[in-house]
């Protein structure tokens, strides 16, 4: 799911990259140099923003990183959640849920917990029990 949303920005971002770059070509043709060629218009356009091309091509790489950090807050947690519901499924222990303090979806981690713990089938609560005995 991860690598899906972080495509998806990098689409984003070379389709808003190309749309920028042509209106860029079109606003210096039609308004700064009417009487030149596309073609010499183009070359132009190319050498006068050259350093935007280059400083929107590094950004990429940040803003694939940023994305990667953002959704590690939500997929995790649910990749955790996931796992629990399986081994609750599978009769398998259930281990209490915790999600690091800048994860989303804590409520739905104290819910959950809350769950297990009514229903029995919290392993912690289990190894308490076996230890009492």
């Amino acid at each position: 799911m991860q690598y899906g949303v972080v495509w998806k920005i990098a689409v984003h971002w070379m389709a808003l990259f190309a749309c920028n770059s042509i209106a860029l070509v079109i606003w210096v043709g039609l308004f700064e140099q009417p009487d030149v060629s596309w073609k010499q218009t183009v070359g132009d356009s190319f050498r006068r923003f050259l350093p935007f091309f280059v400083i929107t091509t590094a950004l990429l790489p940040a803003f694939i990183l940023d994305t990667l950090k953002l959704t590690n807050r939500f997929a995790g947690p649910v990749s955790r959640l996931r796992t629990e519901i399986n081994n609750a499924a599978e009769g398998r222990p259930v281990r209490h849920l915790k999600f690091r303090n800048n994860d989303y979806w804590r409520e739905i981690a104290d819910g959950f917990n809350a769950l297990i713990d009514r229903a029995g089938l919290s392993a912690e609560q289990n190894d308490a029990t076996n230890a009492a005995k």
